[in-house]
């Protein structure tokens, strides 16, 4: 037999994807969860339809589901009918000692939960693995003997590139990617190397950055980054909200300033592949619904 079936390649688009998706499904393994254990799961930048399909395999077959303030009520929704599903999302802008006890308690529940039997789904947005804290929950986990899995998804830098139309490297551009977090606590550390922003043929990608930006810039301006250096702003990447403020080092703090309609979550790329959007964008639309 033809894989998926050749009536689905005769089928209407539509009909032929959800056809082949439910043939799919059929062919994952009977038990895709396992009692008394915890899955770590990415839920992806925001649009469900970026999810990956064993994100949604777990999501759906899980005793209970924890989910953070980032995961839209859409993917929510697609969660086992039985299941138990808890919100332990966690603010920004507060003190490192609550947002430590606040990571210290949810750790716990998935170490409890697990250990009554359950199966267990900690579900992230973005990818768990890429500032998830999904470090102190595997620790815990490990040191209590529970069996645990982690289940990774398209990370925000990539869905901001994507829906922007930059290309996170370049050929003779952008060699290489940086990943960082740029939120208030980087800004005040005294230890944060500020020189690697110098490095050539780089793109950066800042998450948490949108808040921090002014601060930001005048850090890089400081250590001798120009201030034509092309940076972005991509907010709620893969969503149809979806937004692109393109500018400088220079201008990009005055062109965002007072814009309420920036609500989050924002990537920011900075590097010389920021430029080529302008030709790359062709008639580019926003994210589908």
């Amino acid at each position: 037999q033809a894989p998926f079936g050749a009536a689905h390649r005769r089928a209407g688009p539509p009909v032929r994807c959800r056809a082949v998706l439910a043939e799919l499904f059929e062919k994952m393994a009977a038990a895709p969860v396992s009692p008394g254990t915890v899955y770590l799961v990415g839920a992806g930048p925001g649009s469900v339809g970026l999810m990956t399909v064993r994100a949604v395999e777990v999501l759906c077959s899980c005793d209970v589901v924890l989910h953070d303030r980032l995961v839209s009520a859409d993917i929510v929704r697609l969660a086992n009918p039985a299941a138990e599903v808890r919100y332990v999302g966690k603010e920004g802008n507060v003190k490192t000692e609550v947002m430590k006890g606040q990571q210290d308690d949810i750790s716990a529940q998935l170490v409890q939960l697990a250990k009554k039997g359950l199966s267990v789904c900690r579900l992230k947005g973005g990818d768990p693995m890429i500032y998830g804290r999904v470090g102190e929950e595997m620790e815990e986990c490990a040191a209590a003997g529970v069996p645990y899995e982690i289940v990774p998804a398209v990370t925000a830098a990539l869905a901001a590139g994507a829906d922007a139309r930059v290309p996170l490297t370049f050929r003779k551009t952008a060699t290489s990617v940086r990943i960082l977090t740029m939120n208030s606590s980087t800004i005040k550390d005294e230890h944060f190397d500020w020189q690697q922003f110098v490095v050539p043929a780089t793109t950066y990608a800042l998450y948490m950055g949108l808040s921090a930006l002014a601060g930001v810039c005048e850090r890089l301006l400081a250590v001798g980054v120009p201030a034509e250096r092309p940076m972005a702003i991509i907010d709620r990447a893969s969503l149809p909200t979806m937004q692109v403020v393109a500018g400088t080092v220079g201008t990009l703090p005055s062109m965002t300033q007072g814009r309420s309609d920036l609500e989050g979550p924002a990537m920011v790329l900075l590097g010389d592949v920021v430029a080529l959007r302008d030709r790359l964008a062709g008639t580019a639309q926003p994210p589908p619904a």
